[in-house]
């Protein structure tokens, strides 16, 4: 805005302070913003730019637009890739997992034609995100109470459950899949908005060991040991994949299980393949080569003398 630089890690954090958003920040790029303005103290590199596409499936605000990408909007768009593929099922419901499935949910009814609604709402008076506690224990109750069944909505119907991404598995099994049948769920047809998570993320510690993944523990429970090449895995297409798929499917206690495929997410999120990290899902690692540039001055921004002797006063 006119009086003020404002620097934030979410662009969230702009539109009630009438801020406007000048650029978003390149890997390693720094700047520096003083009284004369802003001025770049080093240059990003394009060249290391792959940022996480979970993002946009599940860690990112709603709200929030990472590489001038809103994450709502692609959520939606992964909803509708997944209807897409559901043509042979005929449900009465689609709901959403709150709160990160609730617009791949929305995407999922407005591509289908079929009405969305709540049979679970979320109540979380102090509880976090049910995935980050470090026992399983907390996590397990988070995910207990934060979740509160509708009967009403639910008993009679067949229901598609659109869910940011399968972990674990042990929550949506244990906290919403139970619940929907214990309410009379005639039908639950479960519908994740990203591909099976094959590999522990590098960078964080949700998924701190590879036995966690529900699907490196349908593959161990298949080969009767783990296997270190899951590539055949890997293809949506392959005959091990839908075996996997099967095996967790029969594990959540679902009716039918079908996952989004590594291209339509993709296509949803709206960047080119090699400018996201899909490790999780790929196992392929993103690039590290980064190549130090020169210094550059790419905006200034003056003040009055009067101003910038105000600004030293309060300082």
């Amino acid at each position: 805005r006119k009086d003020a630089w404002a620097v934030t890690s979410e662009t969230t954090a702009f539109p009630n302070n009438e801020f406007n958003i000048i650029k978003h920040l390149d890997p390693g790029e720094i700047i520096l913003i003083n009284e004369e303005g802003i001025m770049q103290k080093r240059q990003g590199s394009r060249e290391v730019d792959q940022i996480c596409a979970f993002l946009w499936i599940y860690t990112g605000f709603p709200a929030s637009n990472y590489e001038g990408i809103n994450t709502e909007i692609v959520r939606e768009k992964c909803g509708r890739f997944l209807a897409k593929h559901d043509k042979d099922i005929d449900v009465d419901v689609v709901s959403g997992v709150p709160d990160s499935g609730c617009a791949h949910g929305l995407g999922y009814a407005m591509e289908s034609g079929k009405p969305f609604r709540r049979p679970l709402v979320k109540y979380t008076p102090g509880y976090g995100r049910s995935y980050t506690p470090p026992s399983q224990s907390k996590r397990d109750l988070i995910a207990k109470m934060k979740l509160i069944p509708i009967k009403e909505v639910i008993k009679g119907n067949s229901i598609v459950v659109c869910e940011d991404s399968i972990v674990r598995g042990t929550q949506l099994k244990n906290f919403t899949i139970k619940k929907l049948w214990d309410c009379g769920a005639r039908e639950i047809h479960a519908r994740p908005a990203c591909p099976p998570l094959m590999f522990p993320c590098r960078f964080n510690l949700s998924t701190r060991s590879i036995n966690e993944l529900a699907a490196c523990k349908a593959i161990r429970d298949i080969e009767g040991h783990d296997l270190k090449d899951v590539s055949e895995y890997l293809d949506h297409k392959s005959d091990k994949y839908k075996q996997m798929v099967k095996w967790i499917a029969g594990d959540l206690g679902v009716t039918t299980l079908r996952y989004q495929t590594v291209d339509d997410m993709v296509k949803a999120i709206g960047r080119p393949k090699e400018k996201l990290c899909l490790y999780c899902w790929t196992g392929k690692f993103p690039k590290s080569t980064y190549r130090k540039p020169a210094i550059k001055i790419v905006e200034t921004k003056k003040v009055s003398a009067k101003r910038a002797k105000e600004r030293k006063t309060a300082l």
